[in-house]
């Protein structure tokens, strides 16, 4: 179990990194130069990729105690990379405002969508420290 939670913590801090590396990058001047952290703060976005993380081993545990290891590790990649995927819905119903023009949302939605995916990419990525 500990190994398990160091796994978790370890991996949303590895998304929470590079998330924070593209919103430096995505926001520097060589890029766009728009500042999005009123929007996306830079806690929220370490604290969405832990609890993402977090819950991803939770669900991990939780399938392969019901199904096999091999269709477990099916289902729950499924699963996984189904919610990620999901979790767009709201960056793309997100809108500015009435001074926004189109080219400012579609910005944002190339500066936000990435990091729904970076916990997933941070998941797999540590995944076999996990094995035993």
């Amino acid at each position: 179990m500990k190994k398990k939670i160091i796994f978790a913590l370890s991996s949303g801090l590895l998304a929470g990194l590079v998330s924070f590396g593209w919103s430096a990058i995505f926001q520097s001047d060589q890029f766009t130069g728009e500042d999005y952290s009123s929007v996306v703060p830079v806690p929220a976005i370490f604290i969405s990729c832990l609890i993402g993380t977090i819950l991803a081993t939770g669900g991990h545990w939780l399938v392969l105690k019901f199904l096999s290891k091999k269709t477990g590790e099916i289902v729950f990649g499924f699963l996984f990379s189904m919610l990620s995927t999901a979790s767009l819905l709201r960056v793309l119903l997100f809108q500015f405002g009435d001074k926004c023009q189109d080219c400012d949302q579609i910005a944002f939605w190339g500066y936000a969508m990435p990091m729904h995916f970076f916990p997933f990419l941070a998941w797999y990525t540590l995944k076999p420290m996990m094995e035993d």
